[in-house]
Protein backbone atom coordinates (compact mmCIF):
# COMPACT_ATOMS: atom_id res chain seq x y z
CA UNK A 1 0.00 0.00 0.00
CA UNK A 2 1.55 3.31 -1.08
CA UNK A 3 1.87 5.42 2.05
CA UNK A 4 2.65 9.05 2.77
CA UNK A 5 3.13 10.66 6.16
CA UNK A 6 2.15 14.32 6.41
CA UNK A 7 3.86 15.68 9.51
CA UNK A 8 3.32 19.08 11.06
CA UNK A 9 6.63 20.04 12.75
CA UNK A 10 4.89 22.92 14.55
CA UNK A 11 2.38 20.67 16.36
CA UNK A 12 2.40 20.71 20.16
CA UNK A 13 4.00 24.16 20.13
CA UNK A 14 6.91 23.00 17.99
CA UNK A 15 7.74 19.81 19.88
CA UNK A 16 6.63 17.59 16.99
CA UNK A 17 9.77 18.49 15.03
CA UNK A 18 11.71 16.25 17.41
CA UNK A 19 9.79 13.19 16.14
CA UNK A 20 10.56 13.48 12.43
CA UNK A 21 13.57 11.14 12.24
CA UNK A 22 12.03 8.59 14.58
CA UNK A 23 8.73 8.43 12.71
CA UNK A 24 10.45 8.17 9.36
CA UNK A 25 12.60 5.25 10.59
CA UNK A 26 9.79 3.39 12.37
CA UNK A 27 7.40 3.62 9.41
CA UNK A 28 10.05 2.21 7.08
CA UNK A 29 10.11 -0.96 9.18
CA UNK A 30 6.61 -1.76 7.92
CA UNK A 31 6.49 -0.23 4.44
CA UNK A 32 8.26 2.01 1.96
CA UNK A 33 6.88 5.29 3.29
CA UNK A 34 7.34 8.84 2.06
CA UNK A 35 7.27 11.71 4.57
CA UNK A 36 6.52 15.36 3.86
CA UNK A 37 6.40 18.36 6.20
CA UNK A 38 3.88 21.16 6.38
CA UNK A 39 5.14 24.72 6.51
CA UNK A 40 2.09 26.99 6.48
CA UNK A 41 -1.60 27.06 7.34
CA UNK A 42 -3.63 24.99 4.88
CA UNK A 43 -0.55 23.15 3.63
CA UNK A 44 -1.63 19.78 5.06
CA UNK A 45 -4.82 19.89 2.98
CA UNK A 46 -2.79 20.70 -0.13
CA UNK A 47 -0.41 17.83 0.55
CA UNK A 48 -3.31 15.43 1.11
CA UNK A 49 -4.87 16.38 -2.23
CA UNK A 50 -1.48 15.97 -3.88
CA UNK A 51 -1.10 12.53 -2.27
CA UNK A 52 -4.39 11.42 -3.80
CA UNK A 53 -3.31 12.70 -7.21
CA UNK A 54 -0.06 10.70 -6.92
CA UNK A 55 -1.91 7.50 -6.06
CA UNK A 56 -1.15 7.10 -2.36
CA UNK A 57 -3.62 4.70 -0.78
CA UNK A 58 -2.83 5.57 2.85
CA UNK A 59 -2.14 9.04 4.25
CA UNK A 60 -0.87 9.26 7.82
CA UNK A 61 -1.54 12.45 9.76
CA UNK A 62 1.31 13.14 12.19
CA UNK A 63 0.28 16.17 14.22
CA UNK A 64 -2.56 17.53 16.28
CA UNK A 65 -6.27 17.98 15.70
CA UNK A 66 -5.66 20.95 13.42
CA UNK A 67 -3.40 18.90 11.18
CA UNK A 68 -5.97 16.11 11.05
CA UNK A 69 -8.69 18.62 10.21
CA UNK A 70 -6.74 19.91 7.23
CA UNK A 71 -5.83 16.44 5.97
CA UNK A 72 -9.43 15.22 6.22
CA UNK A 73 -10.49 18.24 4.16
CA UNK A 74 -7.85 17.31 1.60
CA UNK A 75 -8.98 13.68 1.44
CA UNK A 76 -12.73 14.24 1.28
CA UNK A 77 -14.49 14.70 -2.05
CA UNK A 78 -18.25 14.66 -2.58
CA UNK A 79 -18.87 13.47 0.97
CA UNK A 80 -16.40 10.57 1.12
CA UNK A 81 -12.73 9.59 1.04
CA UNK A 82 -11.36 6.64 -0.91
CA UNK A 83 -7.95 7.09 0.73
CA UNK A 84 -7.31 5.56 4.15
CA UNK A 85 -6.27 7.77 7.07
CA UNK A 86 -3.74 6.79 9.72
CA UNK A 87 -3.10 8.79 12.89
CA UNK A 88 0.10 9.51 14.81
CA UNK A 89 -1.13 11.96 17.49
CA UNK A 90 1.50 14.63 18.14
CA UNK A 91 -0.69 17.53 19.25
CA UNK A 92 -1.41 19.14 22.60
CA UNK A 93 -5.06 18.00 22.68
CA UNK A 94 -5.41 14.95 20.41
CA UNK A 95 -9.17 14.87 20.97
CA UNK A 96 -9.94 13.07 17.71
CA UNK A 97 -7.51 10.20 18.35
CA UNK A 98 -8.56 9.96 22.00
CA UNK A 99 -12.22 9.75 21.09
CA UNK A 100 -11.46 6.94 18.66
CA UNK A 101 -9.50 5.07 21.33
CA UNK A 102 -6.27 5.25 19.34
CA UNK A 103 -2.82 5.16 20.95
CA UNK A 104 -1.00 8.41 21.62
CA UNK A 105 2.50 6.90 21.82
CA UNK A 106 4.30 6.86 18.50
CA UNK A 107 5.40 3.21 18.51
CA UNK A 108 1.91 1.82 19.16
CA UNK A 109 0.28 4.24 16.74
CA UNK A 110 2.60 3.23 13.88
CA UNK A 111 2.23 -0.48 14.59
CA UNK A 112 -1.57 -0.24 14.62
CA UNK A 113 -1.63 1.69 11.35
CA UNK A 114 0.39 -0.89 9.44
CA UNK A 115 -0.88 -4.08 11.08
CA UNK A 116 -4.52 -3.10 11.62
CA UNK A 117 -7.50 -2.59 9.36
CA UNK A 118 -9.66 0.30 8.22
CA UNK A 119 -13.03 1.16 9.76
CA UNK A 120 -15.42 3.71 8.34
CA UNK A 121 -16.40 6.71 10.47
CA UNK A 122 -18.69 9.67 9.91
CA UNK A 123 -17.70 13.14 8.77
CA UNK A 124 -19.76 16.34 8.96
CA UNK A 125 -19.85 19.35 6.67
CA UNK A 126 -20.43 22.95 7.75
CA UNK A 127 -21.49 25.57 5.20
CA UNK A 128 -22.04 29.28 5.90
CA UNK A 129 -23.92 32.16 4.29
CA UNK A 130 -20.74 33.37 2.55
CA UNK A 131 -20.36 30.28 0.41
CA UNK A 132 -17.58 28.70 2.50
CA UNK A 133 -17.63 25.09 3.65
CA UNK A 134 -15.35 22.71 5.53
CA UNK A 135 -15.48 19.08 6.56
CA UNK A 136 -15.48 18.30 10.28
CA UNK A 137 -13.71 15.26 11.68
CA UNK A 138 -14.47 15.55 15.40
CA UNK A 139 -16.63 18.50 16.41
CA UNK A 140 -17.44 22.18 16.15
CA UNK A 141 -18.58 24.92 18.45
CA UNK A 142 -20.61 28.09 18.06
CA UNK A 143 -20.57 30.93 20.59
CA UNK A 144 -18.81 30.57 23.91
CA UNK A 145 -16.63 27.54 23.13
CA UNK A 146 -15.52 29.07 19.82
CA UNK A 147 -14.44 32.15 21.76
CA UNK A 148 -12.45 29.84 24.07
CA UNK A 149 -10.60 28.56 20.99
CA UNK A 150 -9.92 32.13 19.88
CA UNK A 151 -8.74 33.06 23.38
CA UNK A 152 -6.42 30.03 23.55
CA UNK A 153 -4.39 31.47 20.70
CA UNK A 154 -3.34 34.40 22.89
CA UNK A 155 -1.84 32.11 25.57
CA UNK A 156 1.77 31.03 24.99
CA UNK A 157 3.23 29.65 28.23
CA UNK A 158 0.64 26.97 29.01
CA UNK A 159 0.12 23.80 26.98
CA UNK A 160 -2.26 20.85 26.73
CA UNK A 161 -5.50 20.72 28.67
CA UNK A 162 -4.36 23.54 31.00
CA UNK A 163 -4.26 25.85 27.98
CA UNK A 164 -7.93 25.30 27.16
CA UNK A 165 -8.97 25.43 30.82
CA UNK A 166 -7.25 28.81 31.26
CA UNK A 167 -8.77 30.06 28.02
CA UNK A 168 -12.21 29.00 29.29
CA UNK A 169 -11.70 30.92 32.54
CA UNK A 170 -10.60 34.01 30.63
CA UNK A 171 -13.62 33.72 28.37
CA UNK A 172 -15.95 33.46 31.36
CA UNK A 173 -14.38 36.61 32.80
CA UNK A 174 -14.45 38.75 29.66
CA UNK A 175 -16.95 37.29 27.20
CA UNK A 176 -20.68 37.23 27.52
CA UNK A 177 -22.82 37.11 24.40
CA UNK A 178 -26.04 35.20 24.02
CA UNK A 179 -27.11 35.36 20.38
CA UNK A 180 -30.74 34.76 19.61
CA UNK A 181 -30.78 31.63 17.50
CA UNK A 182 -33.34 30.10 15.19
CA UNK A 183 -32.33 26.44 14.89
CA UNK A 184 -33.73 23.52 12.92
CA UNK A 185 -32.72 20.14 14.29
CA UNK A 186 -33.83 18.03 11.33
CA UNK A 187 -37.52 18.98 11.22
CA UNK A 188 -37.80 20.35 14.78
CA UNK A 189 -37.53 24.13 15.14
CA UNK A 190 -36.13 25.87 18.22
CA UNK A 191 -35.85 29.61 18.84
CA UNK A 192 -33.98 30.94 21.87
CA UNK A 193 -31.01 32.87 23.19
CA UNK A 194 -28.01 30.62 23.78
CA UNK A 195 -24.58 30.71 25.37
CA UNK A 196 -23.22 28.03 23.03
CA UNK A 197 -24.07 25.25 20.66
CA UNK A 198 -21.51 22.43 20.52
CA UNK A 199 -21.86 19.73 17.87
CA UNK A 200 -19.89 16.52 18.18
CA UNK A 201 -19.14 13.60 15.91
CA UNK A 202 -16.85 12.45 18.71
CA UNK A 203 -17.18 12.91 22.48
CA UNK A 204 -14.26 15.21 23.39
CA UNK A 205 -13.04 18.64 22.32
CA UNK A 206 -10.66 21.28 23.66
CA UNK A 207 -8.13 18.84 25.06
CA UNK A 208 -10.50 17.36 27.62
CA UNK A 209 -14.01 18.84 27.53
CA UNK A 210 -16.74 16.22 27.05
CA UNK A 211 -19.43 18.53 25.69
CA UNK A 212 -21.00 15.66 23.72
CA UNK A 213 -19.91 12.70 25.89
CA UNK A 214 -22.17 10.11 24.26
CA UNK A 215 -21.26 10.94 20.66
CA UNK A 216 -20.30 7.94 18.52
CA UNK A 217 -18.14 8.29 15.41
CA UNK A 218 -20.06 5.78 13.30
CA UNK A 219 -23.75 6.20 14.15
CA UNK A 220 -24.56 8.67 11.35
CA UNK A 221 -25.73 11.29 13.84
CA UNK A 222 -24.62 14.69 15.12
CA UNK A 223 -24.72 14.99 18.90
CA UNK A 224 -25.45 18.56 19.99
CA UNK A 225 -25.25 20.43 23.28
CA UNK A 226 -27.31 23.63 23.45
CA UNK A 227 -26.62 25.72 26.56
CA UNK A 228 -28.96 28.42 27.82
CA UNK A 229 -27.76 31.86 28.94
CA UNK A 230 -26.52 31.85 32.55
CA UNK A 231 -24.60 34.02 34.98
CA UNK A 232 -20.87 33.70 35.49
CA UNK A 233 -21.18 31.92 38.83
CA UNK A 234 -23.22 29.15 37.23
CA UNK A 235 -20.78 28.99 34.30
CA UNK A 236 -17.93 28.41 36.77
CA UNK A 237 -19.92 25.66 38.47
CA UNK A 238 -20.70 23.90 35.19
CA UNK A 239 -17.14 24.15 33.84
CA UNK A 240 -15.77 21.13 35.77
CA UNK A 241 -18.94 19.21 34.90
CA UNK A 242 -18.23 19.84 31.20
CA UNK A 243 -14.79 18.31 31.76
CA UNK A 244 -16.46 15.12 33.04
CA UNK A 245 -19.48 15.14 30.73
CA UNK A 246 -21.91 15.33 33.65
CA UNK A 247 -23.29 18.72 32.53
CA UNK A 248 -25.80 16.84 30.37
CA UNK A 249 -28.19 16.53 33.33
CA UNK A 250 -28.32 20.30 33.94
CA UNK A 251 -31.63 22.08 33.39
CA UNK A 252 -29.67 24.67 31.40
CA UNK A 253 -28.44 22.11 28.86
CA UNK A 254 -30.33 20.32 26.07
CA UNK A 255 -28.74 17.35 24.32
CA UNK A 256 -29.98 16.12 20.93
CA UNK A 257 -29.07 13.75 18.10
CA UNK A 258 -29.81 14.67 14.50
CA UNK A 259 -28.67 14.30 10.91
CA UNK A 260 -28.83 17.96 9.98
CA UNK A 261 -28.69 21.24 11.90
CA UNK A 262 -29.41 24.67 10.45
CA UNK A 263 -29.22 27.90 12.42
CA UNK A 264 -29.61 31.63 11.98
CA UNK A 265 -28.37 34.22 14.47
CA UNK A 266 -29.24 37.85 15.12
CA UNK A 267 -25.53 38.68 15.60
CA UNK A 268 -22.22 37.51 14.13
CA UNK A 269 -21.15 34.06 15.31
CA UNK A 270 -17.67 32.91 16.33
CA UNK A 271 -17.25 29.31 15.15
CA UNK A 272 -14.50 26.75 15.62
CA UNK A 273 -14.19 23.55 13.60
CA UNK A 274 -12.05 20.79 15.13
CA UNK A 275 -10.47 23.52 17.25
CA UNK A 276 -9.57 25.63 14.20
CA UNK A 277 -11.26 29.00 13.74
CA UNK A 278 -13.89 28.86 11.00
CA UNK A 279 -15.35 32.30 11.72
CA UNK A 280 -14.31 35.25 13.90
CA UNK A 281 -16.81 37.85 15.08
CA UNK A 282 -15.63 40.24 12.40
CA UNK A 283 -16.43 37.71 9.64
CA UNK A 284 -20.11 38.41 10.33
CA UNK A 285 -21.31 34.84 9.77
CA UNK A 286 -24.95 34.57 10.85
CA UNK A 287 -26.22 31.44 9.12
CA UNK A 288 -24.73 27.94 8.95
CA UNK A 289 -25.86 24.45 8.02
CA UNK A 290 -24.23 21.30 9.38
CA UNK A 291 -24.89 17.92 7.79
CA UNK A 292 -23.45 14.47 8.41
CA UNK A 293 -22.00 11.95 5.96
CA UNK A 294 -22.19 8.44 7.37
CA UNK A 295 -19.33 5.96 6.88
CA UNK A 296 -17.40 8.54 4.86
CA UNK A 297 -13.80 8.22 6.09
CA UNK A 298 -11.73 5.00 6.40
CA UNK A 299 -9.47 5.21 9.48
CA UNK A 300 -6.83 2.65 10.41
CA UNK A 301 -7.38 0.83 13.73
CA UNK A 302 -5.30 -1.86 15.40
CA UNK A 303 -6.75 -5.35 15.29
CA UNK A 304 -5.47 -6.23 18.74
Amino acid sequence: MRTQVILNPFADHGRAVESIASIRKKCQVFANTDLVLTDHAGHAAELARDAIAKGYELVIAAGGDGTIHEIVNGLMADGKSLTKLGLIPLGSGNDFAYGLGLHSDVDSAIKNIFTGSAKLIDVALIADDRGRQEYVANGLGIGFDATVSIQSRTITRVHGFALYALAALRTIAFYYQTPHLKIKFDNDSVEQAALLLAIGIGPRIGGGFYLTPDAIFDDGLLDSCLVDPMNRALMLRLLPEAMRGTHVTSNHVTMRRNNRIELTSDIALPIHVDGEIFAYHEDNVRHVTITTFQAALPVMFGDG
